[in-house]
């Protein structure tokens, strides 16, 4: 590519990789560079990487949890304060130039950019062809979710020109037809490596897209209510097309262990391989734990009360209190509340003696706390907020863990299933078994009721709460923009993110509506 031309995608994309991704499902890259020739595992696994993204806590994890009704990071003096970027998240007030917009646009199509590398390899086999073809539909579904249209390049056509740019009904028809295409040639799921792309993978993003058509078919986003039996057919259809090779775990913990990838459940991972390189998901028990903890943490994201009343206090999913953890961690892991330990459970933590040594008692929506988040008592600076840690720390590296980042999970896959019966869909399932699977492991007698939308979507909330599905699943239900206990901004074109400043230098990218 010409340089005047890399200077012009990187301005208007903040990265090259924003711009250059094929409409047809032949591939061809258009970089003058010839990658016909690359290794196609090498490509393939900077393909793969961008999976890693998801484990952080900024950019799409952020959007995709941090503006929900499930968290915030508050302000706690000068911690978390980074120009207001984390309030602005969570009060729907971002913009253009937002931090959050920005990087998490920049993450999906940089990662789009090195799905079409691997697929521009001259004879690549086709079962690596196909593991690109599902990673690029991935990416391409989360673009589609926050932004609601993406740009693409025509095969053939002039590096010169600026990316054209499809809408979210066309690009959520393209993603279909490439997952279609790729599902033949994927592998069978490998049960001890679910990181791998594969047909359960395939299977079960296909049901995810079918689930939220309605949703995508609107330009704007609008539509989440909408009973589209076909739609909702589809998602049964593929749903029952996940092999037996999946299956819900024994335990629920067994999916966030550091040898997860074991877990029968698991139907599509970020890897991570102990000691080989520093993962993101450790911020998943740095990110809220406070500094006086094991892990020591950076004391910021804090579960809202709303949220935790979700739960019935006996569930085992907000409350791993088994006796090895006790003695790994102190307190139990899930959404640390109350008093807080040192290793063995016993000795009570404090916070630190700048801040008083006070009972490191974590509460959250007490009588003379500011709902916004801003945190100004310094009796509860520290200590304001449930924290949330659902992933269990790798005490042999906590900062190289194995614990695979779950992309993907069976349960999942039956409350979609369970959804799509609801709003009118065919099966010879009924939600009333599905709904025992799941209560079988929560630790509750009462079965969780999934006769209704109102009961799935809060089945959906205390089953894969931090699993970055919260945004997704609030817009569907219609409850994203409703006003809220630490969130009062109700401008419903907010289901959408501003296409980013630096990426509207491109004549075809049109701004979505509510924010010019």
């Amino acid at each position: 590519m010409k340089k005047n031309n890399f200077i012009k995608y990187s301005i208007f994309a903040g990265a090259l990789v924003l711009g250059v991704s094929c409409t047809n499902l032949d591939e061809q890259i258009l970089d003058a560079t010839d990658i016909s020739k690359a290794d196609p595992d090498a490509v393939l696994t900077s393909a793969y990487n961008g999976l890693r993204q998801f484990e952080g806590q900024d950019g799409i994890f952020a959007v995709q949890e941090v503006t929900t009704d499930f968290v915030i990071v508050p302000t706690r003096a000068g911690d978390w304060g980074d120009g207001g970027a984390w309030l602005q998240d969570h009060h729907h007030t971002w913009d253009a130039n937002s931090r959050e917009i920005n990087t998490a646009w920049r993450q999906m199509l940089s990662s789009v950019y090195n799905c079409d590398l691997a697929l521009a390899i001259q004879g690549i086999p086709a079962s690596k062809k196909a593991q690109a073809q599902f990673l690029k539909a991935y990416y391409y579904y989360n673009a589609i979710d926050l932004y609601g249209q993406v740009p693409y390049r025509e095969g053939g056509s002039s590096p010169d020109d600026f990316p054209k740019v499809w809408t979210s009904p066309e690009a959520t028809a393209k993603i279909i037809a490439l997952l279609e295409e790729a599902l033949p040639n994927l592998p069978a799921k490998n049960t001890s490596d679910p990181s791998i792309a594969s047909k359960d993978a395939a299977n079960f993003l296909l049901a995810k897209i079918y689930l939220n058509k309605a949703v995508f078919d609107a330009p704007t986003h609008i539509g989440f209510n909408a009973n589209n039996v076909a739609n909702m057919n589809k998602v049964i259809q593929y749903v029952n097309a996940i092999s037996s090779a999946t299956s819900l775990a024994n335990d629920y913990w067994d999916n966030f262990k550091p040898a997860n990838h074991t877990s029968p459940e698991l139907i599509f991972t970020a890897k991570n391989i102990i000691g080989v390189e520093m993962g993101g998901v450790r911020t998943r028990w740095y990110m809220g734990n406070h500094y006086n903890q094991v892990p020591s943490g950076w004391n910021g994201f804090s579960v809202l009360q709303e949220y935790y009343d979700k739960f019935n206090p006996s569930d085992r999913r907000i409350k791993n209190d088994d006796s090895a953890i006790i003695a790994a961690f102190g307190s139990p892991l899930g959404m640390r509340r109350g008093q807080q330990y040192d290793l063995g459970g016993v000795v009570p933590l404090k916070t630190r003696a700048q801040n008083g040594s006070l009972p490191l008692d974590f509460q959250s929506d007490l009588a003379g706390l500011p709902a916004d988040g801003k945190i100004i008592s310094e009796n509860w600076l520290e200590r304001w907020g449930i924290r949330p840690q659902k992933y269990i720390p790798d005490v042999t590296n906590m900062d190289k863990p194995e614990n695979d980042y779950v992309l993907f999970r069976y349960a999942d896959a039956l409350l979609m299933k369970a959804e799509a019966i609801v709003r009118g869909g065919t099966s010879a399932t009924t939600v009333v078994s599905i709904a025992v699977q799941l209560q079988a492991r929560q630790g509750i007698s009462t079965v969780i009721d999934l006769s209704t939308l109102a009961g799935i979507d809060k089945a959906r909330a205390t089953e894969l709460w931090e699993e970055g599905w919260r945004r997704n699943d609030m817009i569907r239900f219609g409850t994203y923009t409703t006003s809220r206990a630490t969130m009062k901004n109700t401008d419903a074109y907010r289901v959408l993110l501003p296409i980013p400043t630096t990426a509207l230098l491109n004549p075809n990218i049109k701004q979505n509506p509510g924010y010019n």
